[in-house]
């Protein structure tokens, strides 16, 4: 990671020409992250403060954050290593932060420059001595104090004192990323998340230093009017933090560095900010939802950042260090989904910026992996050099990726038992620890009322009803059962559901919109109660010189709340677009709330073929559009685009009954699972050739980027009252 300076600007590129993005001043502040980042000339520099080891109340991933926001840094933005300061746990005293934020950033900074702030770890909130009733916001560093009758000060550093830290700045081009939360809702975890908040009741004063220090700041001249902040929740809201396969990371900071990986010179901040908030909303319901905030929302900006822009590619990862004479490779994948991630092993990346290299992945530890370069990289040209970027070539996924399911930390010791046992019969289905990475969660149902516990045999007590639900313990619609079942009653009841859960899942491992090649894309729009287009996706990679068709007023407001709202009843169609040479074919999925998988559209539109440079509505122009019906909640359609016809997929729909909805063409499938399988089965037919010239074998299945698109739209189902 020894890279000099030089060699990072040069991968970073030039400036391009101007790009149109919204009027709306939180989308430009928000551009002010990426697009500042871009500059090839101006110097730039980074504190980054994560903080895991406090006293009473330990996180896990804060210091994994601080590494995914210093590889980005480095490999994505072209950063220098020595103008990136990494503060975490003993060392992030509120002394040391503010210490660093004074001699690293405004002692170094000029006008022009670029500037980074980032922590990680918990908040809270504290009242002023002379204003009890009001509490501020504030962050908890490695030095946190338990307050005390005689002395109530504690160590935290007050959100003001980091807004007048950042409005110092000679700069106008600083950004604050904060992944801590300030309210503590009772408990540390939140079902599979680790709440990122104080936990305990406020009870602190700031410390009579801390306030002496702000003081200081406010008599600071050329105080800017705002500072750029890029939340990981409302002020209200929580920030959570979560375990995968092999390590654990704030939520919003890994969404959001994944998503600039894959940012383009086609790509505003805004799309960047609302995709990787979009992820965030998905795994934890309305309980988080980041933000862009800035105190003066009338400033205007000092500089047109909507001029400037990256023009690196966009990437999965970067070489790390090459080894045993260029034979492997360590690489950092933080571009890489979680999903994607853990199934990777045997996977095939290129090498963008050395023609023919190609790298095997062995094997994989948190985001970090070791690679074999294939035979076949003509070293002529000279060897690989830290610092490459590369991109998924091979996507390679097992044939037997299963269910994990979690139990709730409620059940008695017995429940618990029984649930292992039953799940332990079903096939690639697997119970684990509460705390442990899964998929959803089996637990207890909570009662609502006591005529509905009280058991009528036995009067006054309580039956237990059994449900899933997902990783931040929300139920998932429909899987709760009566009282009074048996554990191994209700696992048996929720085996449909849990096989329309992995079947999701597979078709979800699917979804390569940030390294396809292949150049379509796809609209939604809403036909009733009025026509306006809702969201759009096209793979960011492909390459297009087309320009998506621009957001209404209305739709442009939707996209700031990150996942759209479609009313119940209303009239969905899509438009699919093929600007490749080549025909494509394609296959619509839904899955409800309630992880229910439909197929979408009429029988024999799955074997017609969309032909180069046309497109296709669905359902057709001039049709009733498809009527959103299911529970309240998030739904999710996947639009599949392959240059191969879906052979296995059509027969595993023929060969199951099908209900038909609202006499529309929309087919619940009564074995989802079959069908996400045979969809796996012929992607991986069509990428057969792409997989033979680059000289792999593979049991497993192997999926070749260039040949399909598998683009995903959330949209949240609400009420129309």
């Amino acid at each position: 990671m020894g890279l000099k300076r030089r060699e990072f600007l040069q991968q970073a590129g030039r400036v391009l020409a101007a790009i149109g993005i919204s009027e709306a001043l939180w989308l430009r502040l928000g551009d002010r992250y990426l697009q500042a980042l871009a500059q090839p000339t101006a110097r730039k520099l980074a504190l980054l403060v994560g903080v895991d080891k406090y006293p009473d109340s330990p996180l896990h991933g804060c210091v994994t954050d601080v590494e995914l926001q210093r590889e980005l840094l480095i490999y994505r933005f072209g950063f220098a290593p020595s103008d990136i300061l990494t503060l975490t746990d003993a060392q992030a005293t509120r002394e040391n932060i503010e210490t660093a934020f004074v001699t690293h950033l405004s002692g170094q900074a000029k006008p022009g420059d670029v500037v980074v702030f980032h922590f990680s770890g918990c908040g809270s909130r504290v009242s002023l001595a002379e204003s009890p009733g009001i509490m501020q916001n504030s962050l908890v560093p490695a030095d946190d104090v338990l307050p005390l009758l005689a002395n109530r000060a504690v160590n935290d550093i007050l959100e003001e004192t980091l807004l007048l830290l950042m409005r110092s700045l000679a700069t106008e081009n600083a950004i604050a990323i904060l992944d801590t939360s300030y309210t503590y809702p009772g408990s540390r975890k939140n079902g599979n998340f680790r709440i990122r908040s104080r936990p305990r009741p406020t009870v602190g004063e700031p410390s009579l230093a801390e306030l002496t220090f702000a003081e200081g700041l406010k008599s600071s001249p050329n105080l800017r009017p705002a500072a750029a902040v890029l939340a990981a929740g409302g002020n209200s809201q929580l920030a959570a933090e979560q375990e995968w396969n092999g390590f654990t990371a704030g939520l919003f900071t890994y969404a959001l560095t994944q998503t600039l990986w894959w940012a383009t010179p086609a790509t505003s901040f805004s799309v960047s900010f609302s995709r990787a908030a979009g992820t965030v909303e998905q795994m934890t319901g309305l309980s988080q939802q980041p933000q862009i905030l800035n105190h003066d929302l009338t400033a205007p900006l000092a500089v047109n950042f909507s001029s400037l822009m990256l023009n690196s590619p966009a990437a999965d990862g970067a070489v790390m260090a090459v080894e045993e004479g260029g034979k492997t490779v360590q690489l950092w994948l933080g571009g890489l989904s979680p999903g994607v991630l853990e199934c990777c092993a045997g996977s095939v990346f290129a090498v963008d910026s050395s023609a023919g290299a190609r790298l095997l992945l062995r094997g994989r530890t948190g985001l970090s992996a070791k690679a074999q370069v294939l035979d076949g990289f003509d070293r002529t040209d000279g060897q690989l050099t830290a610092g490459e970027l590369v991109r998924e070539e091979i996507r390679v996924l097992p044939r037997n990726i299963g269910l994990t399911v979690a139990l709730d930390s409620g059940l008695e010791r017995i429940e618990r038992v029984d649930a292992t046992s039953a799940f332990s019969t079903l096939p690639q289905l697997a119970a684990v620890g509460s705390e442990q990475p899964a998929d959803c969660r089996f637990g207890r149902v909570p009662e609502t009322s006591l005529a509905e516990t009280v058991s009528p045999h036995e009067p006054g007590l309580i039956q237990s009803r059994y449900g899933l639900f997902s990783l931040a313990q929300i139920l998932i619609p429909d899987t709760q059962g009566d009282g009074g079942e048996a554990v191994k009653v209700a696992v048996q009841r929720l085996t449909p559901q849990l096989k329309a859960l992995q079947a999701g899942k597979l078709l979800r491992l699917t979804v390569n919109e940030g390294s396809s090649r292949l150049k379509v894309r796809a609209v939604l729009a809403t036909l009733a109660p009025q026509a306006r287009t809702v969201a759009q996706r096209e793979p960011v990679r492909a390459g297009g010189d087309y320009l998506l068709e621009p957001l209404s007023g209305e739709s442009e407001k939707s996209a700031r709340n990150y996942i759209p709202s479609v009313e119940k009843g209303s009239q969905l169609q899509y438009g699919l677009y093929n600007d490749s040479d080549r025909p494509v074919y394609f296959a619509v999925f839904c899955s409800d709330s309630a992880g229910r998988l439909s197929v979408l559209g009429a029988e024999g539109e799955m074997s017609r073929a969309i032909a180069p440079g046309e497109n296709l509505t669905v359902p057709a122009a001039g049709a009733i559009g498809w009527a959103v019906s299911g529970p309240i909640g998030l739904a999710e359609i996947m639009i599949i685009f392959s240059e191969n016809p879906f052979a296995q997929t059509l027969a595993a729909i023929e060969a199951e009954m099908q209900q038909t909805r609202d006499a529309q063409s929309i087919r619940v499938l009564l074995n989802p699972l079959n069908v996400a399988r045979a969809v796996l089965e012929d992607l991986h037919a069509a990428s057969i050739p792409g997989v033979q010239k680059v000289g792999i074998s593979t049991d497993d299945l192997a999926l070749d980027v260039n040949v399909w698109a598998t683009l995903s739209f959330v949209y949240r189902v609400i009420g129309n009252g």
